[in-house]
């Protein structure tokens, strides 16, 4: 790993003096934290080596654990205590906005995040292929929200729904599978976003797409949303591609679900700007984290959809744009999904492969910062709100010894917003 130290060309300021210049990556272990696996979830009880092991705690991690020896711990706070810890939100909240005041919809973060040309006040909304089961009634319960996370023939479903669903009113619209199971539909049209989502989050029957207020463009989002759904349905439901899927043993995707719609885009403050910075990137896949940061003014490297080797193509982009940019914002999703799946050992086992790819990090001259967006609960198998741990590497030192939820809770930077992890890390007094 270069060495990132440079000398800072950046006037000084008399309300906010740099005092370091270095390069900086930062590690966004998307769901790294978790909740005590025999602790009662009631808001009450304090996290603590008492209540129970977490994948981070259980983990074979030398070098997460050498990084939080030699540098300084604590806790961020992105999203509000009680609500419910969004991706995209709790990322505004990390790249140090207010998330109150820069409210972004994910719908055309999907798009942005994909690379689609997006129109303010067009409807774009997030989408999942999912599993449903007809009974002999015709009513559908859903099996899997994710359709068992399997991307065969998706993006052949994807293009056979942009070809030949057909709209009572037509309505010019593109829907394409942006990664994994998620997708995105944009409606090109003036529409509402004051409607709801059909997804229930549970293995029950998806909702209808209701009309959140009682204007006539919210009522005729709502119906054609739902048009949308139903036209899609019936058209997948026996599509070649998911017969394919069934004899693999793969859960068809023979339904879509929808949610978090919006019809425009809030601009953030450039990030460069803010911070001084020269050149930034976000490596991520295709979705809302990529989104924001190019909202924010990074460029993006995209990471691919790959069977094997996506640690790999991320560290070794991190490695390469070192020698191009002064900010490198890694996104790296795996353990999220296993926390989803409620999969502790997975999670476990992907957290120790990350770590093994930290070992050329040791002779990094520069700033290294390793955190998450969210909590995700391999017991609840949902995002849960809470502080999660932070670590930055470069710096100051403090008495901490490991990286885990509990540790980091006697470190120097104790509990801070995105705002104040960046004044610490770029050094403004």
């Amino acid at each position: 790993m270069v060495s990132g130290i440079k000398k800072s060309t950046s006037r000084n300021s008399r309300k906010r003096k740099k005092t370091v210049s270095k390069k900086v990556v930062v590690l966004v272990i998307d769901g790294l934290a978790d909740t005590p696996q025999n602790a009662e979830q009631n808001g009450k009880t304090p996290l603590s080596e008492a209540n129970g092991k977490t994948p981070l705690s259980e983990a074979n991690k030398p070098n997460m654990d050498w990084f939080a020896a030699n540098g300084a711990c604590g806790e961020l706070l992105l999203t509000p205590a009680k609500s419910y810890p969004k991706s995209h939100i709790a990322n505004v909240a990390l790249l140090g906005y207010n998330p109150r005041r820069y409210y972004l919809r994910r719908g055309p973060l999907e798009a942005v995040g994909a690379g689609l040309p997006y129109k303010e006040g067009h409807l774009a909304l997030r989408c999942n292929f999912a599993t449903v089961r007809k009974d002999t009634i015709g009513n559908l319960t859903i099996v899997d929200r994710r359709a068992g996370r399997a991307n065969y023939g998706l993006d052949e479903i994807a293009r056979y729904i942009n070809q030949h669903v057909k709209l009572a009113r037509p309505v010019n619209f593109v829907f394409i599978r942006t990664y994994g199971h998620r997708a995105v539909l944009i409606l090109k049209e003036r529409l509402s976003d004051q409607i709801s989502s059909n997804d229930p989050h549970a293995e029950q029957a998806p909702k209808k797409i209701e009309a959140l207020n009682s204007s006539e463009l919210a009522k005729r989002t709502a119906k054609l949303v739902q048009e949308f759904i139903w036209a899609s349905h019936n058209l997948i439901e026996y599509h070649p591609k998911n017969a394919e899927r069934i004899d693999r043993g793969l859960l068809p995707a023979n339904y879509i679900l929808v949610r978090e719609p919006g019809n425009r885009l809030v601009a953030l403050p450039n990030f460069l700007r803010r911070w001084r910075l020269k050149r930034a990137v976000c490596i991520a896949e295709n979705g809302v984290i990529k989104a924001t940061c190019m909202l924010a003014g990074f460029n993006a490297i995209t990471v691919p959809e790959l069977s094997s080797g996506t640690l790999d193509f991320i560290f070794d982009n991190i490695d390469s744009a070192l020698a191009e940019y002064d900010f490198i914002y890694a996104h790296i999703k795996g353990v999220d999904e296993a926390a989803h799946d409620g999969d502790f050992e997975r999670k476990l086992r992907i957290i120790e492969e990350i770590d093994k790819r930290l070992e050329s990090f040791k002779s990094f001259g520069g700033i290294l910062v390793i955190t998450c967006d969210h909590i995700t609960s391999c017991k609840h198998k949902q995002h849960i709100p809470g502080p999660v741990p932070v670590l930055v590497y470069g710096r100051r030192k403090d008495r901490v010894k490991r990286f885990d939820e509990f540790s980091v809770k006697k470190g120097l930077l104790k509990r801070l917003s995105g705002r104040q992890l960046w004044k610490y890390v770029f050094g403004f007094s």
